[in-house]
């Protein structure tokens, strides 16, 4: 027994019990990078959705509220609107709920963005009812 110091099996120990602290501190710091950029994927996925619904929603009239005049946009397509949004793909599905006599009173829309991870596709999908009031005469 060494009484003046340490032993080198004392060493060893207590440089592996560093190590596996070490490990596990780098473990928790790039599980928490993984987590910040798939909370910044899906909060700009929730902006490209929210500014494509605005703009159904804020369409001049009832009528031009239709899938065709809202075309699904792949991968790289959104970036036309801003470059922020290459990796994402949107697509619209506007339904028109009709009355007693056929008459389409409120569209139901539909916004999904989707976005592709190591883990596989993800997506945010919003919902809103477009009423027909704006274009009634009083």
């Amino acid at each position: 027994m060494n009484r003046q110091g340490y032993s080198i099996l004392e060493a060893m120990v207590a440089m592996t019990i560093f190590a596996v602290g070490a490990l596990a501190l780098s473990q928790s710091y790039f599980g928490v990078m993984r987590a910040e950029v798939g909370a910044r994927n899906q909060e700009l996925a929730t902006q490209c959705a929210r500014d494509r619904m605005e703009e159904i929603v804020n369409s001049l009239s009832y009528a031009a509220i239709t899938e065709a005049n809202f075309p699904d946009e792949d991968y790289g397509e959104v970036a036309d609107a801003d470059p922020k949004f290459e990796q994402f793909a949107r697509n619209v599905a506007i339904v028109d709920s009709l009355n007693a006599i056929n008459q389409s009173v409120l569209k139901e829309v539909t916004v999904r963005v989707t976005w592709q991870t190591a883990a596989g596709t993800r997506d945010v999908t919003l919902n809103t009812a477009v009423a027909r009031y704006r274009d009634i005469q009083l």
